[in-house]
């Protein structure tokens, strides 16, 4: 997959078929306009491209939304999502102040026919671009003929009768209903970060956990509580219990992510790891002592094997 980042860089291809648009989460309506893309491309032989926007348009149009606004997947994770679905082509515009300011007709013109090129469109059912989100499909279908292109509308991706979008997925993780989420989304909700030194307590309990910071700030975090899930660690899994939470026990005020790892031992720390949740088993609550804390996340660590033994 070839990536381009600079529109200097940008060699026009009007052979290419192109979507354009934010994509997080590359989800299942997501993947449904890429499976268009490349049908549409096979049948002329031409370019899958896709276009998309760094940093997310709202955090330059509502700046303020920036510590409210939590991602699904950040540029690095889409780059790889986007790779395994064989895109050809990723061109990913710096969203700026400038390029919010053009017309929808400019964005076209400008943009994605003399500096990308292409021979045909496919969007989704409510794509909106352009200053104020003012370009839809009429806009393009206003300038297919005088430049000569098709247009391939998407009709809603439904998933049990629940029309798909990041939004409601993001709605899913806030609320722990990771399960759903993940089905949504075609695969687990991944979490990545450095595992940096801990409090120690587990240690004391023959519990010891990796303290995980997330890579990124803008990455959404799930809510607080137990999770039955995976870690991934230099290319391999291992079933793991994650806690997401500010241990009330030990009266606490941060948040901690930690994961406890099945069949591993060794010294991670300033390691890389990649946390994936398949389902959460309960919330985060305070326990009269660390006893007693300490004698449920033994059933916490049972349950969850019970969880990953059916996923």
């Amino acid at each position: 997959m070839e990536i381009i980042s600079r529109l200097q860089d940008l060699k026009q291809n009007k052979n290419c078929v192109i979507t354009t648009g934010t994509f997080d989460g590359v989800h299942l309506g997501h993947q449904s306009i890429i499976n268009q893309l490349h049908k549409t491309a096979s049948s002329i032989n031409g370019c899958a491209t896709v276009i998309t926007f760094e940093p997310h348009p709202q955090f330059v149009l509502k700046p303020n939304r920036e510590t409210e606004l939590k991602l699904l997947t950040t540029l690095e994770e889409k780059i790889s999502i986007f790779d395994k679905l064989q895109i050809d082509r990723l061109v990913v515009l710096t969203f700026t102040h400038e390029l919010s300011n053009l017309t929808s007709q400019e964005f076209v013109e400008n943009i994605l026919i003399q500096k990308i090129g292409f021979k045909s469109i496919i969007i989704g059912y409510d794509h909106a671009f352009g200053k104020g989100r003012s370009g839809n499909i009429k806009t393009l279908s206003g300038l297919k003929k005088k430049y000569n292109y098709s247009i391939v509308q998407m009709t809603p991706f439904a998933f049990d009768d629940t029309i798909i979008s990041s939004t409601k997925i993001r709605q899913l993780i806030l609320s722990g209903n990771v399960s759903l989420a993940a089905k949504y989304l075609g695969r687990e909700y991944k979490l990545a970060g450095k595992v940096i030194k801990g409090e120690g307590r587990g240690k004391t309990f023959s519990i010891p956990t990796a303290n995980v910071f997330p890579l990124s700030d803008k990455k959404l975090i799930p809510q607080n509580g137990i999770y039955a899930g995976r870690v991934k660690f230099k290319n391999k899994k291992y079933k793991a219990a994650i806690y997401i939470g500010k241990k009330p026990t030990f009266s606490n005020n941060r948040l901690f992510i930690e994961a406890y790892f099945f069949e591993f031992s060794g010294n991670i720390y300033n390691e890389m790891i990649e946390i994936e949740f398949t389902e959460r088993i309960r919330d985060d609550i305070k326990f009269d002592n660390a006893k007693k804390l300490y004698t449920q996340i033994e059933k916490d660590k049972k349950k969850t094997l019970e969880i990953l033994s059916k996923n």
